[in-house]
């Protein structure tokens, strides 16, 4: 199991704005350089109180693309954790950022500063969905990267969102499917909300964006999660973290604060509707312990659903920590 410290460098590297994009608003933060010492300071801050477990501990440098910002920088953030990795205590260095800004030059660097994970933030493999979006590159810059950091021996992240301007239920499985088969070590999948100050809320305010519904989302990423966790590619994050600045600012979009469990929670639903479609007197149902939340979870609301669907059988669910995360094991009386 890895353990993350987060260093956050919001919109730095970044020098257009998406149509979707007031990251300030998503995160709460402004845009400020960490110095070295607070980079240090911050990373043994979590070294003493937070990592306290003997596990695998990589620094991550999440927010704006790490690698469109001058190299000065970039080793100047690399090497003030150099340090630690050679005392052990820290393993490996993360960073996120775009298709459009990797090439060999950049990896050579990143090798150099101990880089392990390169997370980029592809967004869509539909041409017309990247440009609506003003994404600055096409589908074959994304195939491109995600070769070389691969040849470089660097673990491979994409960063994908549902509901993108454009974007239809054909396009989001096409890049589901060419996702796939870039094959990365993860996924995120992040839903499009529209956000005050955005390019995006002056489409919404003048009629030419529609956002998804909740359902919509729900069911368009539970399908992503089935075709990603079947070609054994593990997806790491479902939704955006809760944050009271995001939710100030939200003004439309499949928003909700537990928006991961709730499509973990729907997949779940779809394999129990397999086992039980003939409708068994009683089902004895195992899931692993820390699926829990997904049966009982969100104030009680996701069992009671459970039951009304299943109203003529009597379920228990056991925990069982020979069960894989997200997977059940049946067992019917008729």
């Amino acid at each position: 199991m890895r353990r993350v410290i987060p260093i956050f460098i919001p919109n730095l590297g970044c020098k257009i704005r998406c149509v979707y994009c007031d990251q300030e608003k998503t995160v709460g933060k402004s845009p400020q350089i960490p110095s070295p010492e607070r980079i240090r300071e911050e990373i043994k801050l979590w070294l003493k109180e937070r990592l306290k477990e003997k596990k695998e501990v990589q620094v991550a440098f999440f927010g704006g693309s790490f690698t469109g910002l001058p190299f000065f920088l970039q080793e100047r953030l690399l090497f003030s954790v150099h340090p630690f990795i050679e005392k052990g205590l820290v393993h490996s260095i993360r960073l996120s950022t775009r298709p459009d800004l990797i090439d060999e030059r950049i990896l050579e660097l990143l090798k150099r500063g101990k880089v392990r994970t390169i997370e980029l933030g592809v967004q869509s493999m539909n041409a017309d969905v990247l440009k609506l979006s003003k994404r600055p590159y096409g589908v074959e810059t994304v195939m491109k990267a995600s070769e070389l950091i691969k040849g470089w021996g660097f673990e491979l992240g994409i960063q994908i969102m549902v509901g993108l301007p454009g974007e239809t239920v054909s396009s989001f499985k096409e890049t589901v499917k060419r996702v796939i088969q870039l094959g990365p070590s993860f996924v995120r999948i992040y839903p499009t909300l529209v956000l005050r100050g955005t390019e995006l809320e002056k489409w919404y305010r003048e009629g030419l964006y529609k956002p998804l519904e909740l359902w919509e989302a729900v069911e368009l990423s539970k399908e992503a999660l089935y075709e990603f966790e079947r070609a054994q590619i593990q997806v790491i994050r479902i939704g955006l973290q809760r944050e009271e600045e995001l939710e100030r600012n939200l003004v439309a979009g499949p928003y909700h604060p537990a928006f991961g469990e709730l499509v973990r929670s729907a997949l779940l639903l779809d394999k129990l509707k397999f086992y039980l479609q003939d409708n068994p007197k009683r089902a004895l149902v195992r899931i692993n312990p820390k699926d829990e939340s997904l049966i009982y979870g969100h104030r009680g609301e996701i069992f009671k659903r459970f039951k009304a669907l299943f109203e003529k059988t009597e379920i228990v669910f056991q925990k069982d920590k020979t069960i894989n995360r997200g997977d059940l094991k049946v067992e019917t009386v008729y």
